[in-house]
């Protein structure tokens, strides 16, 4: 996957006081909300459908190649914490007087495990592994313009999130923490395999580097400051509304590489329904690697509990109780 796609794609409230009623993401009184450059640390029945998103490349002093994206990803309870995700998506390459290339992404599936939940704290936090399918995205020339690796890839991931409702000052405690850190492991590493006589740079194999990822968001509820700190008599749409600010970060982990540090900031909105959220942010690139001018993302989200409570939005190991 495009590193810069990777970081860019690496995302129901009622209006009363919160009830356990409901399986999202929560910890306590706090729902952490579905966020669009990094994973949130529930495990849910959900589904992203789509997350679109417009980012411009690097350019070098040249052209701006427009990098496009549409995404899904599906996420399925096998056991109350236990479950897991499917994602893939297709890319366009625009470059300015060269045409379009376009291409599957690989397939990714996931596997995450909610490990603890301290409600008084509102804290939650969870573990999974993640493994890119290499060659199951676009291959070839068009492979090579859009960076889909063409080797497989197994990430370790930790999740976390922190709710501040133990905060003493009331305005402050609607804010949120959520963070991920992981290590993506390829299943073939890069290596030398020779040199151009011409230029007298380094040629690889079709193998790829190791890499940390991470990233952090900071949510502001305005749900929670509705239900848990003082109504303001705000409208409905407004205590809807979670304000986010996060940022979505991949390094080289190995040697040699052809990669660089990558950061990518997203600030924007989410409105949270009971069965569905949606998402805007724009993007920021925090270095030249990572995209030349503004871009944006965008994301429209299924809860299945709320949708399909006795079916598809229960664990799998529930189906025949």
């Amino acid at each position: 996957m495009n590193r810069p796609m990777l970081l860019a794609t690496l995302a129901g409230a009622s209006l009363l006081p919160i009830e356990p009623v409901f399986a999202h993401g929560f910890a306590g009184p706090h729902m952490f909300i579905s966020t669009l450059l990094i994973d949130d640390p529930n495990v849910a029945d959900e589904a992203s459908l789509p997350t679109s998103s417009y980012l411009p490349q690097p350019n070098d002093g040249g052209t701006t190649p427009k990098l496009y994206g549409l995404d899904f990803e599906f996420d399925k309870r096998i056991t109350e914490n236990f479950g897991f995700s499917v994602s893939d998506g297709h890319q366009w390459l625009h470059t300015p007087g060269a045409g379009t290339a376009s291409g599957w992404e690989n397939v990714e599936l996931g596997l995450k495990y909610k490990i603890y939940v301290n409600p008084q704290h509102e804290f939650i936090l969870s573990l999974g592994v993640f493994h890119e399918f290499g060659r199951t995205g676009a291959t070839g020339d068009t492979g090579a313009a859009l960076d889909v690796d063409q080797t497989s890839s197994t990430t370790p991931t930790i999740f976390w999130g922190k709710g501040l409702g133990d905060l003493p000052i009331g305005v402050l405690r609607p804010l949120a923490i959520t963070g991920t850190f992981g290590y993506s492991i390829a299943d073939k590493k890069l290596k030398v395999t020779g040199f151009d006589p011409d230029t007298g740079n380094p040629t690889f194999n079709n193998g790829t580097s190791n890499l940390w990822t991470g990233g952090l968001s900071l949510h502001y509820s305005m749900r929670y400051l509705q239900g848990q700190v003082k109504d303001f008599g705000f409208p409905e749409f407004v205590n809807r509304l979670t304000t986010v600010v996060e940022v979505a970060w991949s390094s080289p982990a190995s040697k040699p590489n052809t990669t660089s540090t990558q950061y990518l900031v997203g600030v924007g909105i989410n409105y949270t329904a009971q069965a569905y959220a949606v998402g805007v942010e724009m993007l920021i690139p925090g270095n030249k690697q990572t995209g030349s001018h503004l871009g944006v993302i965008a994301q429209f989200h299924l809860y299945f509990d709320d949708l399909f409570p006795n079916s598809l939005g229960k664990p799998i190991v529930d189906w025949w109780h």
